[in-house]
C-alpha cells in the first residue's frame, strides 16, 4: 500500500492492489460479503452458519475449542451460541471430563438448518467457480490452504 493508505505505486488504474495482503483482504471480504448476502436470504448470517459447519462433527465442541476454531472472540460467541440454543439449533451439555465445562453439539434441527445453507453457499461457491474456472479455484484453495497451515 502507498504512503496514504492507497494502492501501491505502479499498480495499474482498476487493480486494487499488488500487494498480497491488500489482494486477500479485499478478496475475502468480497466473498464474504456475497456469502452473507445468500445466507441472509434464509435469515442466517455468516457466523451463525460457520458456528454450524463447525459442529457438525458428532462430538460436539467446548467453548474454547469454538473460539479458536471461529477466531471471534468470547463475548461474541456466548451471544451467537446463545441464539442458536434459543432457537433449537445447537444444545449445551455438560463436559464428560471437566464438570466446570460445557460442550455445544449440534441438534437434528440445527443439521437441516445447516444442510439448507450448505446448499445455499455451494450454488454461490458454484458461481465463483465458474467465472474463474475449475483450475484456478482448486490451485487458490490449495494456495490458500498452505497459508493457513503455515500460520496455524
Amino acid at each position: 500500500m502507498g504512503p496514504a493508505g492507497g494502492a501501491a505505486a505502479g499498480t495499474s488504474p482498476g487493480r486494487v492492489s499488488d500487494d498480497l495482503v491488500e489482494l486477500l483482504t479485499v478478496t475475502q471480504r468480497r466473498v464474504a460479503r456475497g456469502v452473507a448476502a445468500v445466507l441472509a436470504e434464509d435469515g442466517a448470517t455468516l457466523d451463525s452458519y460457520r458456528l454450524l459447519r463447525s459442529l457438525a462433527g458428532a462430538h460436539g465442541r467446548s467453548m474454547g475449542e469454538l473460539v479458536a476454531a471461529l477466531h471471534l472472540p468470547a463475548p461474541t460467541l456466548t451471544r451467537l451460541v446463545d441464539g442458536a440454543v434459543d432457537a433449537a439449533l445447537v444444545y449445551r451439555l455438560p463436559d464428560p471430563d471437566d464438570g466446570r465445562k460445557v460442550v455445544v453439539h449440534l441438534s437434528e434441527p440445527g443439521r437441516t438448518r445447516l444442510a439448507r445453507l450448505e446448499a445455499l453457499v455451494a450454488a454461490h461457491e458454484s458461481a465463483l467457480a465458474a467465472a474463474l474456472g475449475g483450475d484456478r479455484v482448486a490451485a487458490l484453495v490449495r494456495a490458500l490452504g498452505d497459508i493457513a497451515a503455515a500460520e496455524g
